[in-house]
């Protein structure tokens, strides 16, 4: 079992007091981001547990335990910022860059922006592609409003009064899940400005720079997902050069063995492992460096 190491706060240049979790032994440095309206515990989920891979989850802005002052707008550039300038400092040889959604996104960009340093990429459930505001995820702006527009009682109301909630419920029972979930009173506050303003942003990438990806990759896709559609997640294969597809179960197939967390967690440790045996061979290794 990999160590466990407490978390730590640092502060960013945005401003915003971030909740760092780190794990493991000084193995093959990864690192991992959540989703919107995630946090470590989400990565913790579908992550191998095995000393051979250390995991890094930097909490975004407004998410776990990291907090942030009152934003004029949430942006993905922000989040991306955040977790490049950490990870220029903790990873100075190099690192497996990899998330799930919106951590996906954060993971890609890194890719793309740092081709010298992320020597592995991890794309898990993806639900953005190359533009802002993608249409499958016009149920997450759809809650955001809601949740900006009326209390929260009133919100969760509108909500599954609506011909969104009933289409959903039917073709996505997880999606279903987590928009109730969203809109629930334990959430902090700014979540329905950070649903909008996150689910109408993205960055803008060409598929010239998809193609221009040549560490390895791993792209995981499940079925009955609108929120993260299997068909984009098999367009980042086809688009990346030999880059590895995978189908992960259903995450509502409860009969599923092994189910979607468990699948996925197998699937990211058989891709390590050929990471971890490229990096200890070659020159331009990626041991991390302590700290």
């Amino acid at each position: 079992m990999p160590k466990l190491k407490s978390s730590s706060l640092i502060q960013s240049a945005s401003g915003t007091r971030l909740n760092v979790i780190e794990r493991g032994n000084g193995g093959l440095p990864v690192l991992f981001q959540h989703g919107l309206g995630g946090d470590a515990s989400q990565v913790a989920r579908i992550f191998p547990q095995d000393e051979r891979f250390d995991l890094t989850t930097i909490e975004c802005a407004e998410h776990g335990a990291s907090s942030c002052p009152e934003p004029a707008a949430f942006s993905l550039e922000t989040f991306y910022k955040d977790i490049d300038a950490y990870s220029v400092e903790r990873f100075p040889h190099g690192f497996v860059a990899g998330g799930i959604s919106m951590g996906a996104a954060l993971a890609l960009a890194l890719a793309i922006r740092n081709p010298l340093r992320v020597r592995g990429l991890i794309l898990v459930r993806p639900a953005w592609f190359l533009s802002k505001s993608p249409a499958n995820l016009e149920s997450i702006r759809f809650v955001g409003d809601l949740l900006q527009r009326y209390p929260p009682r009133q919100a969760i109301e509108a909500f599954l009064a609506s011909d969104l909630a009933t289409e959903i419920r039917q073709s996505s029972p997880d999606n279903y899940d987590t928009l109730i979930d969203y809109l629930g009173g334990h959430q902090p506050r700014w979540l329905g400005k950070m649903l909008t303003d996150i689910a109408s942003d993205g960055f803008e990438f060409s598929p010239a720079q998809l193609a221009s990806i040549k560490v390895p990759t791993l792209v995981v896709g499940v079925e009955a997902d609108d929120i993260h559609p299997v068909a984009l997640a098999e367009r980042f294969h086809r688009a990346i050069p030999g880059s590895r597809f995978e189908k992960a179960p259903r995450k509502d197939d409860t009969l599923a063995i092994p189910n979607y967390y468990d699948r996925t967690a197998e699937l990211i440790a058989g891709f390590l492992s050929g990471m971890d045996s490229k990096a200890a061979s070659g020159p331009q290794d990626m041991a991390p460096t302590g700290g």
